[in-house]
């Protein structure tokens, strides 16, 4: 079965193939009519009609509509000049094939597609979908703001309405994330602008990975994409993680990525009673004590402390950073976790979350210890799962 990944290129304002030389010959050329910098400026008509006209003329297609049985949902983490990128997958089947979707997590639209997947993997997983988009020019204080919209209809051709409250939701941990910087009087609004964009694509994508295991659970997947999605989970892996058991028994997850220079991710624990999960971004910053600390502020308004020091090696040769949770003044648990590195993060020169690590605690990220092989293999919740039946403290 044929398979093809496509994009969606926002000055075109259509889907275009990855990783094909025509396209990319003709968006180079686009790019050089338009001008870098009204090319980085992003949509206008003027340049959709350049975009759209040069890739005719390269004999690149660009399509408006992406249409198949909807198969599959995964987060995947791409590399790029040394760099980690999340992406959302999106896998379309048909008499004609196989079609990837993949856009950047952090995009306007990949967070709205994903609130209308939300509904879509409910009421019609493994049905027919089409999935669009368009550009949407808006005048606000004398200024051109541009939305690109998600669009998706179902196999009887109605618009596939968004899940209500994942925005919301997003803001509440935005709010949650910025706070204890506003409340220690932090200004700089670049800072808290990357702490947004970073704490809403942490949220996004664990809404994504929670579709993907829907997905699976209903059996959806078809076992070719679900041999491709076992390559994708474990590069959508996190980087650095660890886990710590509290004095309760309940197991808390920490999930670490890098952005815009600084370590973001999530603390996630399971309820030992109803066997839920809860998640809470977070944000290391200095703790003016040689080491990086974070607050998890819970849905219920439970916060914790995430604190990050290194510590001395163990006999095997491997560095140590400690990775302790607080109520107040008051550690959950008897012992530290560690930290520990998946291998992407062991083998790739100067990745994202090695060079991260390593300039804030001055440890080898190469000489953390790895995450084991076998747990790559499964699915995070899988592996989470594992865990906390063995009750093995990663």
């Amino acid at each position: 079965m044929a398979t093809r990944m496509m994009q969606r290129n926002n000055l075109a304002d259509a889907f275009v193939l990855v990783n094909d030389d025509q396209t990319n010959a003709a968006l180079k050329a686009a790019r050089e009519q338009i001008g870098d910098a009204e090319w980085k400026k992003g949509y206008s008509p003027e340049n959709k009609a350049i975009v759209r006209g040069t890739l005719k003329e390269h004999g690149a297609r660009y399509e408006q509509l992406l249409k198949g049985n909807l198969v599959g949902v995964q987060v995947a983490e791409t590399q790029a000049n040394g760099e980690s990128f999340r992406k959302l997958r999106v896998t379309l089947e048909n008499e004609a094939g196989r079609t990837i979707l993949s856009a950047d997590m952090g995009s306007e639209f990949a967070q709205r597609l994903i609130t209308k997947l939300d509904t879509a993997t409910r009421e019609h997983a493994g049905g027919a979908i089409s999935i669009g988009a368009f550009a949407k020019q808006t005048e606000r204080d004398d200024r051109t703001f541009v939305d690109h919209v998600a669009t998706m209809k179902g196999p009887d051709g109605q618009e596939v309405p968004a899940t209500s409250g994942h925005f919301e939701k997003a803001r509440e941990r935005v709010e949650a994330a910025q706070k204890p910087m506003l409340d220690a009087g932090m200004k700089d609004r670049k800072i808290l602008n990357q702490i947004a964009a970073s704490t809403r694509e942490s949220y996004f994508a664990e809404v994504a990975a929670g579709l993907s295991e829907r997905l699976v659970e209903q059996g959806i997947t078809p076992k070719a994409v679900a041999n491709e999605r076992g390559a994708l989970q474990a590069a959508a892996f996190p980087a650095l993680e660890s886990g710590i058991k509290d004095r309760d028994g309940v197991w808390h997850n920490l999930s670490i990525y890098e952005k815009d220079g600084q370590l973001t991710g999530t603390l996630q624990r399971r309820d030992v009673q109803t066997g839920d999960y809860e998640k809470a971004p977070v944000v290391f910053e200095p703790d003016g004590k040689g080491g990086l600390a974070a607050l998890a502020a819970y849905d219920g308004g439970e916060k914790l402390t995430v604190s990050l020091s290194r510590s001395e090696p163990t006999l095997g040769g491997h560095e140590k950073v400690d990775v302790r949770v607080s109520s107040g003044d008051q550690q959950i648990h008897e012992h530290p976790g560690r930290l520990r590195a998946n291998d992407a993060l062991q083998k790739i020169p100067d990745h994202r979350e090695g060079k991260a690590i390593e300039q804030a605690l001055g440890v080898d990220p190469k000489m953390l210890n790895p995450v084991p092989a076998r747990e790559a293999q499964r699915s995070p919740a899988k592996a989470q799962e594992k865990q906390h039946s063995q009750g093995v403290q990663l």
